[in-house]
């Protein structure tokens, strides 16, 4: 290959230039040829324009841009609404529970609330006071209201046995009906709410109680030192029909001189259709019991415990005198020339069978032992499988054991 020279390059080097312009300006004009080819939809013919773009920099943000075929649209929402409905009444069936608690609250007392009664009913809290003199009931056809007495004498009142009617100044109507019979009863039925009993007193009277309807209201000690006629307390007794019984218990007074009770009248009290008792509730004042904080005890020094410790039996002193004879004529005691000589008498500590004394009776029969143990011990007649329990031996004559042979079963030697 021919190397060009210097001068002939510097000439060549601007017809290249020229030639690569012109290569770039084709291939611009046939770019934009393509372009307009490509609009076929539009009228207009768009003129490509050499133009410089100036570049973007960080903070460009493009606008956004609405397409034209967005078209807003309305949603129907539902709209809820909110009704009151009652609830159902609940009625416990069989298939329910119902708890019923009751709380007692000791100390506690609710007040009376008010109750409607009829228009004109009277209340009292007690049967009213009597005011003397009474209505005497013999006076007056029943039915009976209000305050009324009933004489000793009433054809309702009962004695049993009978009581003897005696006359007195002072007592209701001058007379009253006594008994010195014990355990006599004067019985009386009425119907009424309140009552009182009014009874004799003396030098002679005992003690009766009052009895209604079974239950002891009151014992009375009626005695006196001079003749009385005192009356009771007022004991209501709700309303109805009752029994009065006084009664007679065979008891006196140490100073009085006799078991006499006396009646004299029997007063009652019967509230009328507007007239309503109702007695005030009893207080109890029961103490409640409060617990005590226990007492403190710190032992700060003591003696040492002495510990129990086994002291052993003294030894003691046994003695005993043993007896053997044949009882030849069978009246049960040892005669003279009865008793079997010979045979072999043993004491023996009872615990391990331990022989602390032995010996053989003489011609009269006799044998006797004195020996120190600290062991319960027994008396053993082997030959005759006789035994005693030997007491301890004191100050007087040692124990005697006594064994009587029967006649007629004894051989004829005796070893």
């Amino acid at each position: 290959m021919r190397r060009l020279k210097p001068s002939a390059a510097r000439r060549l080097l601007p017809v290249l230039a020229a030639l690569c312009l012109a290569m770039l300006a084709s291939a611009a004009w046939a770019a934009a040829f393509f372009l307009i080819r490509a609009q076929t939809n539009t009228n207009e013919t768009i003129i490509p324009t050499l133009m410089v773009l100036p570049s973007l920099t960080p903070t460009d943000t493009p606008a956004p841009t609405i397409p034209a075929s967005l078209t807003p649209t309305f949603t129907a929402t539902a709209t809820v609404t909110l009704t009151e409905t009652p609830l159902p009444t609940l009625v416990p069936t069989l298939s329910e529970r119902v708890l019923e608690i009751t709380v007692v609250l000791p100390g506690v007392t609710l007040p009376l609330l008010p109750t409607d009664f009829p228009y004109g009913t009277i209340l009292l809290s007690a049967p009213p006071q009597p005011v003397e003199p009474l209505p005497d009931a013999t006076d007056t056809a029943p039915p009976f209201f209000g305050w009324y007495r009933f004489e000793s004498d009433y054809p309702t009142v009962r004695y049993l046995p009978p009581w003897t009617p005696r006359l007195a100044q002072f007592a209701s109507r001058g007379q009253y009906h006594r008994t010195e019979t014990a355990y006599s009863t004067a019985s009386f039925t009425f119907e009424g709410e309140g009552l009182r009993v009014r009874y004799v007193a003396a030098q002679n009277m005992g003690i009766f109680e009052i009895v209604v309807d079974g239950v002891v209201l009151e014992t009375i000690d009626a005695y006196a030192d001079e003749l009385r006629f005192p009356v009771t307390e007022i004991y209501f007794v709700g309303s109805g029909v009752h029994q009065l019984d006084i009664r007679a218990v065979g008891r006196k007074n140490n100073a009085s001189e006799g078991y006499v009770v006396g009646l004299d009248a029997i007063e009652v009290f019967r509230g009328d259709a507007n007239t309503l008792i109702i007695p005030p509730p009893l207080i109890t004042n029961t103490p409640t019991p409060e617990p005590q904080p226990a007492a403190r005890i710190e032992l700060v020094g003591a003696p040492p415990t002495v510990q129990p410790t086994g002291t052993p039996i003294p030894p003691r002193v046994v003695t005993a005198e043993v007896v053997i004879a044949y009882d030849e004529n069978g009246n049960r005691t040892v005669d003279p020339a009865e008793g079997v000589a010979g045979i072999s008498v043993r004491v023996v500590e009872t615990n391990n069978n331990r022989v602390i004394a032995s010996g053989f009776t003489d011609e009269r029969g006799y044998v006797a032992f004195e020996v120190v143990t600290d062991a319960p011990a027994q008396i053993v007649v082997p030959y005759f499988g006789k035994t005693w329990q030997v007491q301890r031996g004191g100050n007087n004559a040692a124990p005697a054991y006594t064994l009587l042979l029967t006649p007629g079963n004894q051989p004829g030697l005796i070893p």
